[in-house]
């Protein structure tokens, strides 16, 4: 029901608006409405089928949602309801951020896709942390996707946001943001790591970028596992040049990613065998979700495919995976 609504309703009004008008119609819509009346008509009942441990931390579905969709943790209450496992809330700097000028969102609906030249915009690690403290998720299903433009500044946004989840993702790979390019390497990577580990245990996921070359992985992942506790995200958005774009250049998500996902999920798990992995890009269907846990990763994140599809993907996702 909820997805005959969304897909032959809601998707055709919200796509007459530009898409960060429409995002922030539909956000606004869940911050507002009260989670006990949200809950009374959308909450999903988990199996027990779909429980999953991430470091020792349970959630009860392996699909989660994506940097990005919340970054001001303003919708991930309702998102948790409709029966997503975790939400990752963010990538959030300290400072509050505009982004990059617009338009800086694209829609392609033909093939199911969003280019993105956002940059982070956010209202900064304190409002943020604000609304955490006064309206708080269960802690076993927030992730906060953290970055900046320093080691100093990544390793104290970990530190304010370390009371109010399960595991930090640090964002060192999004293609919209070049401050961040200098942190891809085995080198940086595990110079944060190491300042990380001095004032904290809890568990960190590094995003990755998305590669031409795939053994290339091999020289990043690696320094990730000199440290307990650390796996890593595969993989953020594909860089693409586009024009539309008010800085040319942006971040490609959506169905066209799935097979450079899977082949980079197993390129991985055959030299990882033990690493945490959480999967991201290109996820459209139970199917899709079902091969890549199969092919070894941990758990998925979704993001594009909730646009086009609707929250009832989730349903669709968890009901696949319980039987």
């Amino acid at each position: 029901m909820l997805n005959f609504l969304y897909k032959y309703f809601l998707r055709k009004i919200l796509f007459l608006l530009n898409p960060e008008t429409a995002h922030k119609v539909v956000e606004s819509f869940l911050y507002l409405i009260p989670n006990k009346l949200f809950n009374i008509f959308f909450k999903y009942n988990f199996s027990k089928d779909t429980s999953t441990v991430i470091f020792g931390n349970n959630v009860p579905s392996p699909v989660g949602i994506a940097a990005g969709l919340d970054k001001d943790y303003k919708s991930t209450p309702k998102y948790l309801s409709l029966g997503f496992g975790f939400s990752v809330v963010g990538t959030t700097m300290i400072n509050p951020r505009k982004g990059n000028p617009k338009p800086r969102l694209i829609r392609e609906k033909s093939k199911g896709e969003l280019v993105n030249a956002l940059s982070f915009p956010s209202d900064g690690s304190y409002k943020i942390l604000n609304r955490l403290k006064n309206y708080p998720s269960p802690r076993e299903r927030i992730i906060i996707s953290v970055s900046g433009t320093s080691e100093e500044e990544i390793i104290e946004n970990l530190l304010l946001f370390q009371d109010f989840c399960f595991a930090v993702e640090i964002n060192i790979s999004s293609p919209n943001t070049t401050d961040l390019k200098k942190f891809v390497n085995h080198n940086s990577i595990r110079s944060i790591l190491k300042k990380s580990r001095k004032v904290t245990n809890l568990p960190i996921f590094i995003k990755l970028p998305r590669l031409l070359e795939i053994e290339y992985y091999d020289e990043l992942i690696k320094a990730t596992q000199e440290f307990d506790q650390v796996g890593v995200v595969l993989c953020n958005t594909l860089p693409v040049t586009d024009s539309r774009l008010s800085v040319g250049n942006g971040g490609r998500s959506g169905k066209s990613l799935f097979d450079s996902t899977l082949s980079i999920l197993k390129y991985v798990r055959k030299s990882f065998p033990e690493i945490t992995i959480l999967c991201s890009g290109g996820i459209s269907s139970p199917d899709q979700a079902k091969m890549l846990l199969e092919s070894g990763a941990n758990a998925l994140q979704i993001y594009t495919a909730l646009i086009y599809e609707g929250p009832g993907i989730i349903k669709e996702i968890n009901d696949s995976l319980s039987y």
